[in-house]
């Protein structure tokens, strides 16, 4: 006679299976960010893991509330996918729904969004180095519009730096006029880095617009340091929070457990690794 596992076991080890594979998901997708990095064949297939693992998840447990820290890594592994896709097109080829490359310009609020998550799990504030990102950010969004959109949109380049604190925004961007809602120093510091980047895009007198931009995009705000930069801020995302319990484990260490307890768990927990395996 078949014995069923107990619901709340059940849902504790579809837990550890869904953080496992969002975590290498993201891992994998990372690789693709790295220069030098050669886009392997199979970099789509954790990522297809993670698609067909969801809906068999959610039909399971239809009540569930995921942890922060899964909602977090959810919305890392979203943004990721995103952002790679936009240099890396090919990999919603492997993927069963064929979805066009977002424009910089609508990731950023994802980026902004990711970022408030992260302050708020964390308790933290946004920083100098983050502006310097952010701006950029902003920066690599406009000249994107003007360069590859043909985009010539009055008030466009003011709009794309127009992100901070506004006590009057739409309630999806309430976390994100949460995030510049600081101190008076750092609220004057992100205007003044705003600025600097707005003056840089703009074109001497005699210089065309698209030719100064190009010149932009290969000198001063290079197209291939905000890809390592950004890499770089999504690796410290990840890494920032405590891995997938299976993570842990493969690796022999479980934080609070000793090498030999981890050993002990992870040969009774030697039942996950092989669904893993016939996923």
């Amino acid at each position: 006679m078949d014995r069923k596992a107990d619901p709340e076991t059940q849902l504790m080890v579809d837990e550890a299976i869904l953080d496992y594979l969002i975590y290498t998901a993201i891992k994998s997708l990372l690789k693709l960010l790295d220069r030098g990095q050669r886009e392997e064949h199979n970099v789509h297939l954790p990522v297809q893991m993670v698609d067909a693992f969801v809906p068999v998840f959610r039909a399971l447990h239809s009540n569930y509330n995921a942890s922060a820290e899964i909602r977090f890594r959810l919305d890392l592994l979203q943004f990721t996918y995103v952002f790679v896709q936009h240099y890396h097109p090919f990999i919603a080829s492997h993927r069963q729904e064929q979805r066009h490359t977002m424009s910089l310009e609508r990731t950023l609020p994802m980026f902004l969004a990711l970022s408030a998550a992260q302050n708020e799990l964390q308790g933290s504030t946004i920083t100098e180095i983050w502006m310097m990102l952010a701006a950029g950010y902003m920066a690599q969004s406009y000249m994107e519009q003007v360069i590859e959109y043909q985009n010539r949109r009055p008030g466009l380049l003011e709009d794309a730096f127009h992100w901070g604190y506004d006590a009057d925004c739409r309630a999806e961007e309430a976390s994100i006029s949460k995030m510049f809602d600081t101190d008076e120093s750092l609220t004057r510091l992100w205007e003044s880095i705003k600025e600097e980047h707005i003056e840089a895009l703009r074109p001497p007198n005699k210089t065309l617009l698209g030719d100064h931009l190009n010149s932009m995009a290969y000198g001063a705000l290079s197209i291939v340091a905000f890809k390592d930069k950004v890499s770089e801020f999504l690796t410290g995302l990840l890494s920032a929070h405590t891995a997938p319990l299976l993570i842990q484990l493969e690796m022999g260490k479980v934080d609070g457990l000793s090498r030999k307890a981890t050993a002990a768990l992870k040969t009774r927990a030697g039942f996950v690794c092989e669904t893993l395996d016939n996923l």
